[in-house]
């Protein structure tokens, strides 16, 4: 549901959202909810901040009831550093806000109890976001860190699969504990999260994968050199395989090998995407060097 617009940003709330925040301020708990709405915007707006100094455009922040998103224009997973610096501006501020508020619980102007809440807000929010589980930040950090070794799409099917170990291991740990405490029921409902939400992210790594290509190319018109990696590849190994192999920050000259060990050609990565687009992922490398060695 749009809450409001702001400089052309899009601020979103799930409707569970306002029925869980007007239920716990019926029941006395609205300084927390302000606490925990606070830690989640700033949160946001770290990684806001960071994207906007790495040249990318906040378009729409969403707040749901196990904390926020935003969608920020521009592919900035192109480029793994990054997205790296990115994802991990969030978890940096939950821990700078967590140190702040523990300098400032000595003064006695400031509430106690509502200080250790801020501190404890803070810390599990930068503990549950720093999982190596998709979407969440320490996904896609270890997904940026894995793709310069397996590239994107190895890298984020292992995150993946990462991230349905750890929703397996919270919901373990929240039944076994009983779930007449609220925070294990909190931990529940973020296992089953965590266990649907990297979908998305694994469904998006063909086309991201394929969009790194044409991103390195114009790198190379722009900078007029780039690092390159040299693969040997087999005559008849599909264009797919070949194509996962292809990390981000190298543009790979790939030669193509024969039946007696004889070099048949090379290609380009961008010709090897060329050859896909045309006759499908499953093309034979050799039919793509006929394409472009005859």
């Amino acid at each position: 549901m749009k809450l409001l617009r702001i400089r052309g940003i899009d601020i979103l709330i799930s409707p569970a959202v306002i029925i869980m925040a007007a239920v716990a301020v019926y029941f006395g708990y609205f300084s927390k909810v302000l606490i925990l709405t606070a830690v989640v915007l700033l949160h946001e707006a770290a990684h806001s901040f960071t994207a906007g100094f790495l040249g990318y455009r906040l378009e729409e922040i969403n707040l749901f009831p196990l904390g926020g998103e935003i969608r920020i224009g521009g592919m900035f997973e192109l480029d793994p550093g990054q997205e790296i610096l990115i994802a991990l501006a969030g978890p940096v501020m939950n821990v700078f806000m967590a140190f702040f508020a523990l300098w400032l619980k000595p003064h006695s102007f400031v509430n106690a109890s509502a200080v250790d809440f801020f501190i404890a807000v803070n810390v599990v929010a930068a503990l549950f976001n720093l999982l190596p589980a998709l979407p969440m930040d320490g996904g896609r950090i270890l997904r940026a860190l894995l793709s310069y070794r397996w590239g994107t799409a190895r890298a984020t099917r292992i995150v993946w699969l990462l991230g349905k170990c750890c929703a397996g291991l919270l919901a373990l740990l929240a039944l076994y504990r009983g779930l007449k405490n609220p925070l294990y029921i909190t931990m529940l409902a973020a296992a089953v999260f965590l266990f649907f939400a990297g979908a998305g992210e694994r469904n998006k790594a063909a086309s991201l994968m394929i969009n790194q290509v044409g991103h390195k190319k114009s790198l190379l018109r722009k900078r007029g050199l780039i690092k390159s990696k040299t693969l040997a590849v087999a005559y008849n190994a599909s264009g797919k395989k070949v194509v996962k192999r292809l990390v981000p920050g190298y543009y790979h000259i790939v030669y193509v090998i024969g039946t007696e060990g004889q070099v048949l050609g090379r290609v380009g990565e961008q010709e090897i995407l060329n050859g896909i687009m045309e006759h499908g992922y499953n093309v034979k490398m050799i039919d793509i060097v006929k394409m472009y060695n005859t």
